[in-house]
């Protein structure tokens, strides 16, 4: 859940016979809006780029609740990975089985060698901005092979867009 924080204006202040006094009419500086998540931190800025896709991976599902499902995706950069816990008691956390890197981690990518644990209905996000294969794990659950894996490819190059073929000047006739 975010929140969002804003500065109130300043009231409209008038004369006796109601005219402006031109207290309304003067700007104030106003404090720039935050957005914050429910712990107060500042939220992501939630830009992706154009064309990027979001990929699902459900976190502990109902008779997998030692596994990331899928375990293992193929993504490109740019994308972004949303984690959705369907039980309690795990985190997302990069790093070879037990040991954290501190690339990205649930939460809110701070604190990864925390191993922070988040229950049902939870959901993280992670935009991969480099190419590589990123390996994560439960923190609490690495032992039982909670482990997943993000392969992050290049874009390929844009397809050119075909220009437009010019359509003929009449060439003007000479006058006879």
């Amino acid at each position: 859940m975010l929140l969002l924080l804003a500065a109130s204006l300043a009231p409209v202040v008038k004369s006796q016979d109601g005219r402006d006094t031109g207290a309304s009419s003067r700007r104030h500086a106003a404090a720039p809006i935050r957005i914050v998540d429910q712990h107060g931190n500042k939220a992501p800025g939630g830009i992706r780029r154009v064309g990027s896709q979001i990929f699902d991976v459900a976190v502990g599902p109902q008779g997998k609740e030692f596994q990331f499902v899928p375990a293992s995706l193929n993504i490109s950069v740019g994308d972004t990975v949303r984690w959705t816990w369907q039980s309690d008691k795990h985190s997302v956390t990069s790093g070879q089985p037990c040991t954290a890197d501190g690339q990205f981690c649930s939460p809110d990518d701070t604190n990864c060698d925390a191993g922070i644990l988040s229950n049902t209905g939870f959901v993280y996000e992670h935009t991969f901005t480099q190419p590589g294969s990123y390996s994560y794990f439960c923190a609490l659950h690495c032992f039982a092979g909670m482990t997943g894996v993000i392969n992050v490819g290049g874009r390929p190059p844009p397809t050119p867009r075909p220009r437009p073929t010019p359509r003929p000047r009449p060439v003007p006739m000479p006058h006879s």
